[in-house]
């Protein structure tokens, strides 16, 4: 008997659901686009899986902490997520992708086969395991997020594969000179846990030796909240797609190996420390890279990247891992960047391929670009790109390609979904700007939503207190903006860096703090619409835990109202942003 086999149709088709593919999925579906979400894997979120557990990482640069997807995220995982518990994260990722209606989303399932015809792919098909089901998806476009890039070898996309040669871009930066098929590695992760008793253990054979003098010079420090042994790390020198399981083997012989060292060794403090998880899924930083019209180099990083099609951003250093990981002199050289720069359009859809996207630590870039790009917090902005290009191609009936056409509409929609775009403004509406607002308000509708060279940008509004728009005769207007002060450099939140800054924990400890709302979010407010025949309507929040919102409205108005009635730090003030008409 025949494995069950469905048929899909859908304007779009994402592969791989980890950060970069859930943004694009949630930001296509948003906007009206049919998605059909294809992961391989029980949980969202890739390398920053309750099965992984990476940092999502991104712009280290002050004032520049990315919003979007990833605040509004993070938001709700301060809310119902405050030890930080791995497994409620799972669950944020999966309520994000599960509330979205446009999203078809298939877990547990794995891409292996593609149909294309004259440079465009018409179908892939995947089996899902949980079910024994084979589908068959038809898409107009589709988006390849996933970390390999699976699509390449199916569909004939063009895509690199190691490190350039030191002069075939003219990268200021490199240890080595010509071009090779060495990457960065992969690594498995353990994590530990504080108890109150001594906790034994016993290494199985098969765990590799590693010496106390190897782990002290690499500053292992189990009360540190940063120690996640990110750099158990291998395989850069080998395939890391395909000697995938080979490395996967000897990484979790070595983790165990660490772990007995720290433990055994009386070196580390560590006889209430017991092992709270081990990894036995690699997490990739590298392997294809798809190639697009445009190639990112490290050059552009360093100039700022300062694109005319500019659409995501990224702040991370240029952050190279040695190809030998563990067993290397050193585990990585890093080049910090005094600015964040700009990820062109042109570096997000193949060059041979006329309907294929890709978004995540796969785009169009050389390897030393990547070694920055590829951090997930910048994924994420690249893939609410992808998703906001992919409703173009909707609307205007175009390929990827074709959306360059568009690339201004582009930039002002990621902008009013609280992305930021390095040398882009956000446009206020033209209704905005003409209708009367509240005397003293005008900060609330300069385009600016976050502090930006010391200069706040937001209007402080007294609970309680309302700010209104007055329009000369009813207008019709789409919806109703609001960007509220979410604290993104989390000055309010009592812990060290790491805690401030990252949704999931390492090491859990005996004071490790519990989360909570930024204090200087909107908790209650109220928006009354006042409509063309005198009638009013109150639409209320009173547990907001979003930065930034847009309210549907759809219908003519003469008058809006925005009333802050209280804030999660339970002062008397609230700050705002942007409170727009669009």
């Amino acid at each position: 008997m025949a494995l069950d086999k469905q048929i899909l149709n859908a304007d779009l088709c994402v592969i791989g659901g980890g950060m970069a593919g859930i943004s694009v999925a949630i930001t296509a579906a948003r906007a009206g686009v049919k998605v059909v979400l294809v992961h391989e894997r029980p949980m969202y979120g890739g390398n920053a899986s309750g099965e992984i557990r990476m940092w999502v990482c991104g712009a280290q640069q002050k004032e520049y902490r990315e919003t979007g997807l990833t605040e509004e995220i993070n938001l709700h995982n301060y809310l119902y997520n405050p030890t930080k518990n791995v497994y409620l994260w799972n669950s944020v990722l999966y309520e994000k992708v599960n509330e979205e209606e446009n999203i078809t989303p298939l877990l547990n399932c794995t891409c292996f086969d593609a149909k294309t015809e004259k440079g465009k792919i018409r179908s892939i098909t995947a089996y899902q395991m949980t079910t024994q089901t084979l589908f068959e998806v038809r898409a107009t476009n589709f988006a390849d997020c996933s970390g390999d890039s699976i699509l390449a070898p199916l569909t004939g996309a063009a895509f690199m594969y190691g490190r350039e040669g030191r002069d075939e871009y003219n990268e200021p930066m490199k240890l080595h000179g010509e071009q090779d098929k060495k990457t960065m590695g992969n690594s498995c992760l353990i994590q530990a846990r504080k108890t109150n008793k001594k906790v034994p253990f016993r290494a199985p054979s098969w765990a590799e030796k590693v010496s106390v003098e190897k782990l002290k010079g690499l500053g292992l420090n189990l009360y540190s909240t940063g120690e996640n042994f990110w750099y158990i790390e291998l395989g850069g020198e080998l395939d890391v797609i395909k000697d995938a399981e080979h490395i996967n083997q000897r990484l979790i012989a070595l983790c165990l190996g660490v772990w007995d060292t720290v433990k055994n060794s009386g070196e580390f403090d560590a006889d209430e420390f017991e092992l709270e998880f081990l990894g036995f899924l690699g997490a990739k930083r590298e392997s294809r890279r798809m190639k697009g019209e445009y190639v990112l180099t490290a050059n552009d990083i360093l100039d700022g990247g300062k694109f005319p099609d500019v659409v995501a951003y990224g702040g991370w250093p240029l952050d190279d891992h040695n190809p030998k990981g563990f067993d290397g002199d050193y585990a990585n050289t890093a080049t910090s960047l005094d600015k964040v720069y700009g990820i062109p359009y042109r570096c997000l859809y193949s060059a041979n391929i006329d309907n294929l996207f890709f978004a995540g630590r796969n785009i169009s870039a050389t390897h030393m670009a990547m070694s920055s790009a590829r951090v997930m917090a910048t994924c994420t902005t690249i893939g609410q790109a992808v998703g906001g290009a992919a409703w173009l191609c909707k609307k205007y009936g175009v390929s990827p390609c074709g959306v360059g056409k568009h690339i201004r509409e582009l930039q002002q929609f990621l902008l009013l979904n609280d992305c930021y775009l390095p040398y882009v403004k956000r446009q206020v509406s033209p209704v905005t700007l003409s209708a009367k607002l509240t005397d003293g308000k005008e900060l609330l509708r300069n385009g600016e939503d976050r502090t930006l060279n010391g200069k706040r940008n937001s209007v402080t509004l007294k609970n309680g207190e309302k700010v209104t728009y007055f329009l000369d005769t009813p207008t019709k207007i789409q919806g109703v903006k609001l960007v509220f002060e979410s604290d993104l450099e989390r000055t309010t939140l009592d812990m060290d860096y790491v805690e401030k800054f990252h949704s999931t924990r390492a090491n859990i400890l005996d004071d490790s703090p519990l989360m909570s709302m930024p204090s200087t979010l909107a908790k209650a407010y109220a928006i009354e619409l006042t409509f063309a025949d005198g009638t009013t309507q109150t639409l209320q929040e009173n547990e907001n835990a979003k930065r930034n919102v847009l309210i549907p409205v759809d219908k003519a108005v003469r008058a809006v109202t925005l009333q802050v009635c209280s804030n999660w730090g339970k002062t008397d003030e609230t700050d705002v942003f942007a409170f727009e008409l669009y």
